[in-house]
């Protein structure tokens, strides 16, 4: 029998097969799937270099090791939040401290450590951005990102980048548009 970490939802078992071509239902339960498990393993097409998952033993691996989505309950996640716009503020406000933001750029450090496990959230990559660029960072800070948000942000990235540029005529009088 294999072990799961807790850590994987119903939902990140599926998008796993999904990705190794295995059709799991979503109305099966999280304990049908682990039952099952061997059976979606068997049936599982492995892509070798292009996928993440390139055989069985780095498959059982990914379901053994601690999922990698980062899932702030509500009270964490209203902590974090607070703590990058309190950074933010720091940084748009010319880095100066006070009793608004901070009172040392040590305690600046502390919070930029703090949320940047949660690199996930977009104000959070948005403070670290901005601390970055201060010229009182103490050390330059990266923040930790999951597989599927280091995903979505290339993909995003493609299409900002595949704008067409061309060119266009029309009949009348003879005008030539530059895009």
């Amino acid at each position: 029998m294999i072990i799961i970490d807790k850590s994987h939802s119903k939902m990140d078992l599926i998008e796993l097969f999904e990705s190794l071509h295995v059709n799991i239902p979503k109305k099966h339960k999280k304990q049908d799937i682990i039952s099952n498990l061997p059976q979606y393993i068997q049936n599982a097409k492995y892509h070798g270099e292009s996928s993440k998952v390139k055989d069985v033993s780095v498959l059982i691996d990914i379901l053994k090791n601690k999922s990698t989505k980062q899932r702030p309950n509500f009270k964490l996640k209203t902590l974090i939040m607070n703590k990058s716009k309190r950074i933010i503020k720091y940084c748009s406000s010319n880095h100066t401290l006070s009793n608004e933001t901070y009172l040392s750029h040590q305690e600046v450090y502390n919070d930029v450590m703090y949320i940047a496990n949660y690199g996930d959230i977009a104000s959070v990559r948005k403070a670290l951005n901005l601390y970055n660029n201060s010229p009182f960072c103490i050390n330059h800070v990266n923040s930790i990102l999951s597989d599927n948000k280091i995903q979505e942000i290339a993909e995003r990235k493609l299409l900002k980048k595949n704008k067409v540029f061309g060119l266009k005529s029309k009949r009348s009088p003879i005008l030539l548009e530059f895009l």
